[in-house]
């Protein structure tokens, strides 16, 4: 899955194939989560208040990244958009990824921070860890973007994961590392 070039059309349709994805791996339920793709001035974003695996092209609001404004589609954006917006202040074009998956999620609730395997290391080097914030608040926007970079793994305390990466393969693949990374921290070990 490449990210398109400059397409808004091509957008929506990652976005959509992304949210999908993201139920088909098991790294989210129900409407839990969020992803976006931004290319130059534009933010494709999934829609508030659809579950991801329901999410189709012409659900995907696309915003205009400095006035934040629809320029796209008929849908709300996802409550996150300040978040995401303040990603791509900091990193530029890429791919936001933020779920609630099982291990991530129950690492979040607890408090504990995720040991990083060697894959994830290798894909996103450390793991952030972003104080608590509400969900959908400036203050975690901003707190997110303190930390943001290209590529990153974070974990959102009691809240879950977030991911950030050029493409949507590399940040998938983050995502998927990020998880099984938290499974084995959560796992008794010898």
């Amino acid at each position: 899955m490449k990210l398109p070039q400059s397409s808004l059309a091509g957008m929506r349709r990652t976005v959509a194939r992304l949210c999908r994805e993201l139920h088909r791996l098991g790294l989210t339920a129900g409407g839990a989560g969020n992803v976006s793709v931004c290319r130059r001035e534009r933010v494709a974003v999934s829609p508030s208040g659809f579950r991801l695996a329901d999410v189709r092209p012409r659900h995907v609001p696309v915003i205009d990244v400095e006035s934040g404004e629809t320029v796209v589609g008929v849908h709300e954006p996802t409550s996150e958009l300040p978040l995401h917006l303040t990603v791509y202040e900091r990193v530029g074009e890429g791919v936001v990824l933020h779920f609630h998956s099982r291990w991530v999620t129950e690492l979040a609730h607890a408090g504990k921070e995720i040991e990083p395997t060697e894959d994830l290391r290798r894909l996103a080097g450390k793991v952030e860890w972003i104080d608590y914030h509400p969900p959908g608040s400036e203050e975690l926007a901003e707190a997110v973007g303190r930390v943001a970079k290209k590529p990153m793994a974070a974990v959102l305390e009691r809240h879950g994961g977030l991911v950030v990466g050029e493409e949507p393969r590399e940040a998938l693949s983050i995502a998927e590392a990020l998880e099984e990374a938290a499974r084995l921290s959560v796992r008794p070990r010898p």
